[in-house]
């Protein structure tokens, strides 16, 4: 009798596993079931799309409350958060817009944005500079650029090579962030050229190519706004 309870037991605990689906990546928390290896081959690809390859303490979010605490790192290549499972493995954190991460004092979150090139809208990885309704946002990123073969013997063969495209975008509430470029003119068009704007600006002597500065902007606009809406 016990045998036939203890194998009952079993079965019910097995039909239990059996209802997480591994296809569906929303089940398990926030963590993708693919594990990737760590390699220590040498790159044919000149650099690193790392701008810190070093694995560092972050937590993991959803939905602003911390699900996880691990060591991580940002793939700018990939775009795809990273979290250490041993010396020889790491998992993707999943991309989904409730989920974010914070690596030491950085934090990454999924955002919407503006293709600058094509203007469809896509989804990537963002750095939020300031809080409120409008941000500031920094957007790591790296990509390949493709390399050559020598075409004689007086030329020489280039590598590919990963190069720093990142760029600073403005979110304006729930629309889809766009790039925007340091400078004044740029900063002050995200800003509707606002009169009050330019007033501040002058008034205190701000430089619109520093992003501390135009972070005083931003959070001057955030508080303009709010003042409105009140």
């Amino acid at each position: 009798m016990k045998y036939y309870l203890t194998v009952f037991a079993l079965l019910i605990a097995v039909a239990g596993i059996s209802q997480i689906s591994f296809n569906n990546p929303d089940v398990g928390g926030v963590v993708s079931f693919r594990t990737t290896a760590i390699k220590a081959d040498t790159p044919k690809t000149e650099g690193s799309p790392y701008f810190e390859e070093e694995f560092k303490f972050g937590q993991v979010l959803s939905y602003d409350k911390v699900q996880m605490s691990g060591k991580l790192r940002y793939n700018a290549y990939t775009s795809e958060l990273e979290l250490q499972k041993n010396k020889w493995e790491y998992s993707s954190i999943l991309k989904r817009r409730y989920i974010s991460a914070v690596i030491g004092d950085t934090k990454y979150k999924v955002l919407a944005y503006k293709d600058d090139v094509l203007g469809n809208v896509k989804t990537g990885y963002f750095n939020p500079l300031n809080d409120g309704e409008i941000q500031l946002l920094f957007k790591p990123e790296i990509k390949i650029k493709r390399g050559r073969s020598a075409a004689t013997s007086y030329d020489r063969t280039v590598a590919p090579r990963f190069i720093d495209v990142s760029a600073y975008y403005i979110k304006k509430a729930e629309t889809p962030a766009e790039k925007i470029y340091l400078r004044k003119k740029y900063v002050l068009e995200a800003l509707d050229n606002d009169a009050e704007i330019k007033k501040f600006v002058k008034a205190n002597k701000l430089n619109l190519r520093k992003v501390d500065d135009i972070i005083k902007v931003v959070d001057f606009y955030n508080q303009k706004f709010t003042e409105k809406t009140k």
